[in-house]
Parts: structure tokens; sequence; C-alpha cells
């Protein structure tokens, strides 16, 4: 179980923030604070909302049970606010153990870059948990490759191609506005598998947000706790400016970290999108306070 301190970790990929929140810089413009308290997932009455999709594709090899991840607001006092948007992951099974279809959750809001001077922060936080422990999912059992990349979120830009509706497509590569999109995201290890990741996916892949097929693995580490359990936990990821073509990524569990240095003219500083997935057979995740900052 994860601890809710700030631990320090002797692995040079690994460093300790301090422990002045970001949320509290005095700089901190907000961009998305997205709690769910008005009950709904689109952009509605609560200040600062935006709106949720669910991204689902199934490849010909894959069945899912529903077709689509299903969105919801439900009740959830573990979280804080009372209120919390549900990711409902169907049950899948898949024929070939390399690809398991992605079902995700996209929240999308007005464009926001990166700021031009050196320590210009980009920080986005949510708290979630699981509404099962995830070695209960099939996925866990039998597909364990898929333990280190179990859960997912990050930051990324649409390429000009925005999603509006809900996503269903046969297959990845199928034309859909999430093909070419780019971005940062992070891997998280669940059910027995200590691993926490930073990826950049490149422009134009060809796969869906967070699948990482064309993209770049930035840093990984297993010096991390596993997730296994259903309680409250909080994740982070920072984008800050070291100079024109270089940014450093940072991502957190509960205070555990890694952190990873982007350079050159691949960096990505301008996002209009926050993805979350859960990569398991129906593993069930809740998410609420959801914060995105520049600094």
């Amino acid at each position: 179980m994860l601890n809710k301190y700030l631990k320090v970790l002797l692995s040079s990929a690994l460093l300790l923030t301090v422990g002045t929140s970001f949320s509290e810089n005095v700089n901190a413009q907000a961009v998305v604070n997205d709690t769910f308290t008005d009950g709904g997932f689109t952009n509605g009455a609560d200040p600062l909302d935006i709106s949720w999709f669910g991204i689902s594709s199934n490849f010909s090899q894959t069945v899912s049970t529903p077709s689509q991840i299903q969105l919801s607001v439900v009740e959830d006092q573990t979280l804080g606010s009372g209120k919390a948007l549900n990711l409902d992951t169907p049950s899948f099974t898949t024929s070939n153990p390399r690809f398991i279809p992605p079902h995700l959750a996209l929240g999308t809001f007005a464009p926001v870059s990166l700021g031009s001077e050196p320590g210009d922060t980009l920080y986005l936080s949510f708290d979630f948990r699981f509404t099962t422990k995830p070695s209960t999912s099939t996925t866990s059992s039998q597909f364990p490759d898929f333990r280190a990349g179990g859960l997912r979120f990050g930051l990324y830009n649409s390429a000009f191609t925005p999603v509006t509706a809900n996503i269903l497509a046969s297959l990845v590569g199928s034309g859909t506005p999430v093909e070419d999109d780019g971005g940062y995201f992070v891997v998280v290890g669940l059910a027995g598998t200590s691993n926490l990741g930073v990826y950049r996916e490149n422009f134009n892949s060809g796969d869906s947000v967070s699948g990482g097929f064309g993209g770049l693995s930035l840093i990984s580490t297993s010096s991390v706790p596993t997730i296994d359990d259903t309680i409250r936990h909080t994740a982070v990821l920072t984008i800050r400016r070291l100079d024109s073509q270089t940014v450093r990524i940072t991502a957190s569990i509960d205070g555990f970290l890694v952190r990873a240095v982007d350079s050159g003219a691949g960096i990505i500083t301008s996002f209009d999108e926050i993805v979350v997935r859960s990569g398991f057979s129906d593993l069930n995740l809740n998410i609420d306070n959801v914060v995105l900052q520049t600094l």
C-alpha cells in the first residue's frame, strides 16, 4: 500500500519534490478545477469544469463487453468532495497477448501552452481510487505484462482535431480524432508490479492516446510501491521548461516520483486534453479533484 507521506528514494532516477504544493504557488493560474460537484461530466455549472468523453477501440482480435467505456458521476466520500467521475472499464478478452483494447476517459479544455521562460511549469493533479482491487482483474492474471502499465494518465495535444463526442472505433488507426495526438503520459504498476514511468507519445503515431506505439520511453523505475487496493491516491504530472528546446517531466504517485528530461525539436509544450486510463479488464476507476495550473 502506498504511504501518503513523501519518501526519499535512493535512486539516480528519483528525486524528492519540495514540501510546498504547487497549488499554493502565488503565481499559479488555474486552467482546470473539476470536482464534479454539479453531478455532470460536461462543461457545466462548476467553475473551471471541462468536458469528458469515453474513448474506446476494439481490435479484430479483441472482444469488449460492453463495447465501450462508460462514464458517470458517482458518490464517493473517500475522494473528498462527495462526487467523482467513474470510469467503468468493460470486460474484455483478446487472442493476442501483445494487444489489449484501449478504454479511456479524455477531458478537453481550451489550449494552454507552457510559458517561454525557464522555470515556467504546467501542473496536473487528481485523486483516484480503484473500486475493486487490481489483483482481482482478469488482465492481472491472464496478461501479467500489462501490470506495469495498468494505470495511465497524461497531458496531450489534439493536433487541431479536438474530440467533441464519445468515440467507439473498430480499429486503432481508423482515422479518429485521437490518432494524431501527441503528449506526455505516465504508466503506473498495479497488482504486485512496481513501476512508474514517463513516455512521450509522438504526433501521428497511429495509436490511441496513452497507447505508446510510436512513442518514446523517457524514464522508468521499479523503486516504487505497487497499487493493489481501493484507497485514495494522488497522481501528479508536471512539465517544466528548462530552455527553449528542453523540458523536464515529473510524474508522482503519493509523493513517489520519477523525473526525466526531453529535449530537441520534438518536445511538446501546448496541451488541450487530459487522459486517464485503466488498462485492466473490468477494473473501474474513480477520479476527482482534477486540477491543471500554469506556474
